[in-house]
């Protein structure tokens, strides 16, 4: 069964569309870790092997996560008009995820199915990596014929969530509206995998569409990489270690390649997110840094998706290329303190007044 809920109550300034995620927060053990066989950093599984995980922490954190939904729910906090379309389950995890974005003040189009709703499950450690453990679930049901036209007609702005590049007609769709309407297009390529598979048709998109791509410093690295070179798998690794490793505070030859990709019109602009290094911006041909200040994070879940939410924010109200990343810097920082987008909103609220900005052009 799939049906659709929605809540209308206002315009939207973000129309934001990704998988719709529950965070879970738990500490662990390695032996834990080692019982159920969970050995890389970030591991999809069945969801019943997650519900059998959870069983082991009676007392779990759950939070509303996911990329584009976390966007829209800070963007929210901001004083922004957001709306959220994904698609859940029909239990009570479903609840969580609709109660954390609709207490924001997110306009929802939520399908729902008869799968359980998508999991995400952060198992971390003390001095150690967190272990990510994924099962997506009824996230993936989304399709093409799930985004309304009217939805994209009423935006400003739309944001897609990386992860769902594989999905061609959805992404497609959503393209194809939003120029038809001269919606701008904001997208978080999401991670390294997806900026090496889909690094080329994104440079097509950008020749296009008027949009905004947010990368951190790995995908770029790999971005760059994917258009510049065609390697076998051993290779392309290699080649991005490489180009990790002279990034100070980033890569030139990179820098160079964006700047250029971005030389020809207003559109498009590109984020990099630089982590403790803050961020820089490249649009009509020019780059600009912003540095940060650099903090020991309790946990950096969430925090790239906190700082696109704070920079389109600030965009959308009219801010300079150096205020916006300013303040994505800002209120990203604050997102190192709280598991995932847990965060003091009263306190993310009286930030949303703005950012003194210190960028350089370089």
């Amino acid at each position: 069964m799939r049906t659709m809920k929605e809540n209308t109550d206002a315009n939207i300034d973000i129309l934001c569309v990704g998988n719709a995620i529950v965070d879970i927060f738990v500490q662990t053990d390695a032996a834990l870790l080692e019982k159920y066989g969970i050995t890389e950093t970030t591991q999809h599984i069945e969801h019943e092997k997650v519900v059998d995980i959870l069983k082991n922490f009676p007392n779990y954190t759950a939070v509303s996560g996911g990329g584009a939904a976390n966007v829209a729910k800070i963007a929210a906090f901001l004083g922004v008009n957001a709306a959220f379309i994904g698609a859940a389950g029909q239990d009570e995890l479903s609840r969580v995820f609709e109660s954390s974005l609709m207490d924001a003040g997110v306009r929802l189009f939520l399908l729902r199915t008869d799968k359980p709703t998508g999991l995400c499950v952060f198992l971390q450690r003390p001095k150690e990596r967190t272990r990510i453990v994924a099962a997506p679930s009824a996230s993936y049901l989304l399709t093409a014929d799930d985004v309304s036209e009217e939805s994209l007609q009423a935006a400003r702005l739309v944001v897609i969530d990386g992860f769902i590049l594989d999905r061609i007609e959805l992404v497609r769709r959503i393209f194809t509206l939003a120029g038809k309407y001269g919606t701008v297009i904001g997208l978080d390529i999401g991670s390294v995998g997806m900026a090496q598979a889909h690094a080329k048709e994104v440079v097509q998109y950008c020749s296009e569409y008027p949009l905004i791509l947010f990368m951190n410093q790995d995908e770029a690295a790999a971005f760059y990489q994917t258009i510049h070179n065609d390697l076998d798998a051993e290779e392309d690794a290699a080649l991005l270690e490489k180009i990790k490793s002279r990034v100070s505070p980033f890569n030139r030859k990179i820098q160079a390649y964006f700047q250029k990709l971005t030389h020809a019109d207003i559109f498009p602009i590109i984020v990099v997110k630089l982590g403790a290094k803050g961020a820089m911006v490249f649009s009509g041909g020019k780059a600009h840094y912003e540095p940060t200040l650099a903090i020991i994070p309790h946990d950096p879940t969430g925090a790239g998706d906190v700082f696109c939410a704070a920079f389109l924010s600030a965009w959308l109200r009219g801010k300079s290329f150096a205020d916006c990343t300013a303040f994505g810097n800002k209120v990203a920082r604050e997102a190192l303190n709280a598991n995932g987008t847990l965060m003091d909103w009263n306190k993310l609220k009286a930030l949303s007044k703005g950012a003194v900005s210190t960028s350089r052009a370089l």
